[in-house]
């Protein structure tokens, strides 16, 4: 059975991976004759090689069979073109069907209603400018880019905002949003996100009712999702997880490495394609809100 299920997703990958070779061709053929012109999928394989297992240039290009500097132009190539794709691969709801199966599927989680996104941020290490080495540094004392995330129910991504330094506080980053904006608006009526800001009624201390109890597991439950979110996300794309150690470039293409793997994340779910860490609930008996 386990033979089976790694075949079948081994093809559902290569089926995606073709596919998205299908989406991004035209930008990433050959522009020139010569007979060594580097191929799209060769293109496209090294940085999908360099994402997911955050290896040094010098491995992936021995792998890749192409030379560091080309890797270079190669990996600018790719992320140029599927960050250009962004808003066709990461969707926030926004008609009034896509709502409400969005609020349907995260009040079918733990009976929390109205939600239409679960929300957190993440740090993506980073080697800082050194004339701005203070604004990377976060409150771990390491030096990031601090990274909004939404999610659906399903752990698909529906909103990304990378651009801001490890120092910016999450809260900073969602009121200089759009999507704030269009939550303060109304734009999505009685919607709301999910965040950890309200965590409890109890703002940290045992609840002391049942009713008390019921929100704050429906809320821990329901917002766990984008945990584990990330947890898919960094797994898939160790490039991304601080045991890989920090990323060798601007914070501008660290940023786009980021969008780009969260288009990626949302290609594999679209493929029907998971991770063990999506299963993982929390282990607290986690009662219905009534």
């Amino acid at each position: 059975m386990f033979s089976d299920y790694k075949k079948n997703n081994m093809t559902t990958s290569y089926n995606a991976i073709l596919e998205l070779l299908d989406e991004l061709g035209d930008n990433l053929g050959p522009v020139t004759r010569r007979s060594h012109a580097i191929p799209a999928m060769t293109k496209l394989l090294a940085t999908l090689h360099f994402l997911a297992s955050g290896s040094f240039q010098h491995t992936v290009t021995i792998c890749a069979g192409i030379s560091q500097s080309s890797f270079c132009s190669v990996v600018s190539e790719v992320l140029n073109t599927m960050s250009r794709r962004m808003g066709r691969h990461i969707q926030f709801p926004c008609t009034r069907d896509a709502l409400n199966a969005t609020k349907h599927g995260f009040y079918a989680v733990a009976g929390f209603p109205r939600v239409i996104g679960a929300i957190d941020c993440t740090h993506v290490q980073l080697v800082p400018p050194s004339d701005r080495e203070h604004v990377y540094r976060n409150r771990k004392h390491t030096h990031s880019l601090n990274v909004q995330v939404v999610c659906n129910s399903h752990g698909v991504i529906t909103n990304v905002v990378a651009k801001y330094p490890g120092s910016a506080h999450d809260s900073f980053i969602l009121r200089n949003s759009v999507l704030f904006s269009k939550l303060r608006d109304g734009e999505y009526g009685d919607g709301w996100i999910l965040g950890n800001s309200i965590t409890s009624f109890c703002f940290g201390k045992k609840p002391k009712t049942f009713c008390e109890h019921c929100y704050n597991a429906a809320h821990i439950r329901t917002r766990n999702i984008v945990e584990r979110t990330f947890s898919v996300l960094k797994s898939w794309f160790h490039c991304l997880d601080r045991t890989g150690g920090a990323l060798l470039y601007s914070p501008e293409k660290v940023a786009q490495i980021m969008v780009v793997c969260c288009i990626l994340h949302n290609i594999a779910k679209c493929h029907g394609m998971e991770h063990d860490a999506m299963d993982v609930e929390e282990s607290e008996d986690l009662p219905q809100v009534g």
